[in-house]
C-alpha cells in the first residue's frame, strides 16, 4: 500500500510539473515582441528542462520542449534588426536592409555544411533568389570563414558576427547561445518569424546508410561518392519544405 501511494505521488508530481512548465512559458507581449527578448525570457528554464531530458535520454521530451518554445513563444516575434557585417564587402549591415522574406541559417565553421548541402542550397537559391533572401550568418571571424573555402551561389548573402568585436553586446549572446547550431529561421518580409527548425542532421552523411550513426560532433565529414545523391536529396527536401512555408505566407 505504501509503495502504491509513493507511485501515485510521483505520477501526480510529474503531471503537475509538466503543467506548470507549460503555463510558465512567457508568451510574447508588447515588451517581448522582439525575438531576442522572447528568447531571453524563456531560455534559462528551457535549458534546464531540456538538459534534464537529454541526461535521461528522453529525446521525445526534449523535442517537445523545443517545439513548445518555438511554437508558443518565438513564432510571431520580430527578428532583431541588429548589426552584422557582409563577408564580401566587410561593410556593416542591418537586417532591415532585406526587403524579401528571409531564409536564415545560423552556423559556425565547426557546423559547416558539406558539399551535398551546399549543392542543394545553391540550387534552391538559384531557383527562388528573386523572391526570397537567402542568408547564412556565421558566428565567426572573417578569417575563420575564409579558411573553409566554400563556394555559395551569388543569391546567398554571407554575414558574420565576431563575438569578440561585436557592438551588439546584449543581442548577440542571446541569439548565438540559445537554439544551437545549425538553426534555420524563416521570416516574412517584415522579419516576423514564421518558423524555426534545427538544421538537418549530418549524421547520415559520413557513413554508409547501413552503418551506425557517428558520435555527436562529427560534423564536416566529406560526402562519400555513394552518399552524395542520398544526402543531396535529404537536404533538398528539407529546403523545399521551408521554402514552401515561406511562399505560402506571401
Amino acid at each position: 500500500m505504501k509503495l502504491f501511494s509513493i507511485l501515485c505521488f510521483l505520477f501526480l508530481s510529474i503531471h503537475i510539473f509538466h503543467g506548470q512548465e507549460s503555463a510558465e512559458l512567457r508568451l510574447p507581449n508588447s515588451e517581448t515582441r522582439d525575438f531576442s527578448l522572447a528568447v531571453a525570457s524563456n531560455i534559462k528554464r528551457y535549458r534546464e528542462n531540456s538538459s534534464l531530458a537529454y541526461q535521461t535520454e528522453d529525446l521525445e521530451r526534449a523535442q517537445f520542449l523545443y517545439d513548445s518554445l518555438v511554437n508558443k513563444v518565438l513564432i510571431g516575434t520580430r527578428f532583431d534588426n541588429f548589426r552584422v557585417k557582409n563577408y564580401k564587402s566587410r561593410r556593416e549591415f542591418k537586417f532591415e536592409e532585406f526587403t524579401k522574406p528571409i531564409y536564415l541559417k545560423t552556423s559556425a565553421i565547426w557546423a559547416e555544411p558539406n558539399d551535398s548541402e551546399i549543392k542543394a542550397l545553391n540550387d534552391v537559391a538559384e531557383e527562388f533568389g528573386d523572391i526570397i533572401d537567402f542568408v547564412i550568418l556565421y558566428w565567426e571571424s572573417p578569417e575563420r570563414i575564409r579558411e573553409a573555402k566554400r563556394e555559395f551561389n551569388e543569391n546567398i548573402t554571407i554575414l558574420y558576427v565576431d563575438e569578440l568585436q561585436n557592438e551588439n553586446t546584449t543581442v548577440v549572446p542571446i541569439l548565438k547561445h540559445s537554439l544551437g547550431l545549425p538553426s534555420v529561421i524563416l521570416m516574412d518580409e517584415e522579419r516576423k518569424v514564421l518558423n524555426i527548425r534545427k538544421g538537418v542532421s549530418p549524421t547520415f552523411i559520413s557513413n554508409p546508410i547501413t552503418e551506425e550513426v557517428p558520435e555527436f560532433g562529427q560534423f564536416n565529414t566529406p560526402d562519400t561518392e555513394e552518399q552524395f545523391v542520398h544526402s543531396y536529396g535529404v537536404y533538398f527536401d528539407f529546403l523545399s519544405e521551408n521554402i514552401t512555408q515561406i511562399i505560402n505566407n506571401m
